[in-house]
């Protein structure tokens, strides 16, 4: 007998007793039917599931990584730019020639500006052109920062050189300074750590420079006008000049997010998890704005991106004529097998965690006999991949057994029952009159970066195609 998805929910809530009452009529017969009956009212639904999805890339992890409100922005050696944009979920490749030796990203509105050793480079994406801006003279750069649409570049020395309608106006510390970095601003002052411990302020509108003490640490970072520092495994929050303030535990990253044991959270709410923990410490953790998913976790192996399975296509555009390489839930195209002839691979933008083979039958009668060549051929179902199988046809059985006639590569008969094992954690999970659905628990293993495993579930649909049929 074959269900459909709705069928088979409302004949398991039948069978478990549950009913399920529509309308909102506060009559005093319903009320008394209720406390009649004393019947339970459930609400049934599937929830979204989220986790971590890694992709594979077809060149080495993004040298610089940012997101504004909607797109994140990923930037390779060479001059590949990757966007994915959440509003359509889709990804974007441009090809950025000529530059080269980028220190920094940030982003401006929704277009991401680059900063090299001697000029601003503002990538305007509905033009498709780079606009630049060459650096102050003997300007020698380390970092950029946009906030609130203003644009600040540290230096080596510690100057701080800020946009204008004009160009660029410099400030510089006199005696010069050794800045470790994160640029940071908080009302007027642009902020940034200190080699030696410290930090130093600057105030252009009054071209005032101060410093102030702070707990050792390795990261500095601002939301809300606050201050955080990161230290060890330890937070601290700048409460006045020179007075800082144990905040939380966890690792700070500069963008105001942290990783603690529970997940992954804000300085602003710290007891909030916005997404379960990589099973490594990234290099790098990017959110959109207002701490949004998805979640970018990046390090020298590569990305890994927390949300919603399917939301993320994964299916990456094609840039400098390489192939881009998909990771569905934790497996790749390398991972094939078996006859490309009679399996076509289609992955569905996307449907990152979904793939769909499809086979057409030919044959007028395709439960006949095994042949003694097929018989000697076989193999146990367990040591058979998805990827090898061919759906031939199907039978319904009305009072149960449904049953599903498969060939490997070789063009060896199988039958299929629903919860028959395959091999890779696969089984058969459901057979329909023109389909059979398989489940796949992939495991992703994290060890190579002293984490664990994590296990995703792929469905695989093989579908029949039958001509003037099913």
């Amino acid at each position: 007998m074959s269900f459909s998805k709705g069928t088979l929910t409302a004949a398991l809530l039948m069978t478990a007793g549950v009913f399920i009452f529509s309308g909102c009529n506060n009559t005093d017969d319903s009320a008394a039917l209720t406390d009649q009956t004393d019947t339970a009212v459930t609400v049934v639904s599937h929830p979204d599931v989220h986790g971590w999805i890694e992709l594979t890339l077809s060149q080495a992890p993004p040298l610089l990584a940012d997101a504004g409100a909607v797109s994140t922005w990923l930037l390779f050696d060479g001059g590949n730019l990757l966007e994915f944009n959440v509003s359509n979920a889709k990804w974007q490749a441009y090809f950025i020639e000529g530059v080269t030796d980028v220190l920094d990203l940030d982003i401006l509105g929704e277009n991401p500006v680059f900063l090299t050793e001697d000029e601003l480079l503002a990538f305007s994406v509905g033009d498709c052109e780079i606009v630049p801006e060459a650096l102050p003279e003997g300007f020698n750069p380390v970092e950029l920062e946009i906030r609130s649409g203003n644009i600040a570049i540290l230096s080596e020395t510690g100057a701080v050189a800020i946009k204008s309608e004009s160009g660029f106006e410099v400030f510089s510390p006199n005696p010069q300074l050794e800045p470790a970095g994160d640029l940071q601003l908080i009302g007027q002052d642009w902020i940034f750590r200190l080699q030696d411990g410290g930090i130093a302020l600057l105030d252009p509108s009054v071209d005032l420079w101060q410093f102030e003490d702070t707990p050792d640490g390795y990261v500095l970072a601002a939301s809300q006008n606050i201050l955080y520092m990161g230290s060890g495994d330890s937070i601290f929050v700048r409460t006045a000049a020179s007075e800082w303030n144990y905040h939380s535990s966890g690792h700070l990253y500069s963008d105001g997010l942290m990783l603690t044991e529970k997940g992954i959270s804000s300085v602003i709410t710290p007891d909030e998890i916005l997404a379960e923990s990589p099973s490594f410490t990234p290099s790098e953790l990017v959110s959109l704005d207002h701490f949004s998913e998805p979640f970018w976790a990046i390090d020298n192996h590569g990305i890994t991106v927390f949300t919603e399975l399917g939301s993320v296509e994964t299916n990456l555009p094609y840039y400098e004529t390489e192939r881009v390489f998909c990771s569905l839930a934790g497996q790749n195209t390398e991972g094939m097998r078996g006859s490309t002839e009679s399996v076509e691979d289609m992955i569905l933008a996307g449907s990152g965690t979904f793939r769909i083979y499809e086979s057409v039958s030919i044959r007028p009668d395709p439960f006949t006999e095994f042949t003694d060549a097929g018989r000697d051929a076989r193999r146990d179902l367990i040591s058979i991949s998805i990827e090898e199988l061919r759906l031939v046809g199907i039978t319904l059985d009305p009072v149960g057994g449904d049953q599903a006639l498969a060939e490997d590569g070789n063009g060896v008969s199988y039958i299929l029952y629903e919860g028959t094992n395959l091999a890779y954690n696969s089984h058969v999970a459901e057979i329909t009159s023109n389909e059979v659905i398989v489940i796949q628990d992939v495991i992703i293993n994290y060890s190579a970066r002293g984490g664990g495993e994590t296990t995703i579930p792929t469905i695989y649909s093989l579908r029949l195609h039958e001509e003037g049929g099913l």
